[in-house]
């Protein structure tokens, strides 16, 4: 328990390193948003290996990198819509390509699957950043946006931890992730939803050009915490059942406690395209 607090802490602050600042130089970012990359690709390329021993590295890896697509439209001042487009045009094709090419040139018969799983971790990691990149440097005020999808799944996850320590007596998914309860889950999506709701009451209503009532923009930020917790529990849940798919316990190490990059951002890997959701809402919405 302590060790594990201890290396979330630590965590915790050098994500704060590189986030706040950003605020004041959005390239910063750029830092964070690679440095999550890389670990991440050679996390999943690991674990894939397991199972996929055909699979083309530098392919995967240069795919993952597609998730910076979207800054060729913030040197030109682009529009969200354009920045999302050519990431989500070219990366259709790119694993399209990616997974239909194996097959052709080699005669193994895992060469297709081999395709896909290159596929997938290709989008799984390259789509949230991309959304992470447009929110950041297409959206105005995009950076309030991406704290909230970057922090709400820890917090959620704490909360859950905690609920379901303490009151958990009721699995929701043992055949994924044996100590998961009910309990924890709507403790996590409670607290969540509270703290959102604490955070658009006395920070976002200064950023967002608010046209409806205080309660009422209260009441919507609340449910939009419980949605975000909702969608980072479904991630957490992927990731478990990949992890169990490929026979591994955590999918790194640096972090004890915590595991390794993915075992830390596999829901902040889902609520970011969500973060985005609500940030174009908001634009469309002005």
């Amino acid at each position: 328990m302590l060790q594990r607090i201890i290396t979330g802490a630590i965590f915790t602050v050098a994500v704060l390193a590189l986030v706040i600042p950003a605020y004041f130089v959005p390239p910063v970012l750029l830092a964070f948003t690679f440095i999550v990359t890389t670990l991440a690709l050679v996390e999943l390329i690991k674990a894939a290996k397991n199972t996929q021993k055909e699979m083309s590295v530098p392919a995967t890896v240069l795919g993952g990198y597609l998730g910076f697509l979207p800054l060729v439209f913030w040197a030109t001042e682009g529009t969200p819509s354009q920045g999302f487009t050519l990431y989500a045009l070219i990366t259709l094709i790119y694993c399209f390509i990616s997974t239909m090419i194996p097959p052709l040139v080699k005669e193994h018969p895992e060469a297709i699957r081999s395709g896909f799983a290159s596929s997938m971790i290709i989008i799984y990691v390259s789509f949230p950043i991309a959304c992470t990149h447009v929110m950041m440097y297409l959206i105005p005020n995009g950076w309030y946006f991406m704290v909230i999808g970057l922090f709400a799944p820890w917090i959620s996850d704490v909360f859950a931890y905690f609920c379901g320590s303490f009151f958990g007596k009721h699995k929701i998914v043992p055949h994924i992730s044996p100590k998961k309860t009910w309990e924890g889950c709507v403790g996590g999506a409670l607290f969540t939803a509270l703290l959102t709701a604490l955070f658009f009451a006395f920070v976002m209503v200064h950023v967002m050009d608010v046209t409806m009532t205080f309660s009422l923009f209260v009441t919507l930020a609340a449910v939009f915490g419980f949605l975000l917790s909702c969608v980072s529990q479904l991630g957490d849940w992927m990731a478990s059942s990949i992890k169990r798919l490929v026979g591994i316990k955590d999918f790194g190490k640096f972090m004890p406690g915590h595991g390794g990059i993915m075992d830390r951002f596999d829901s902040a890997f889902f609520t970011l395209p969500v973060a985005l959701g609500l940030a174009y809402a908001v634009v469309w919405g002005g």
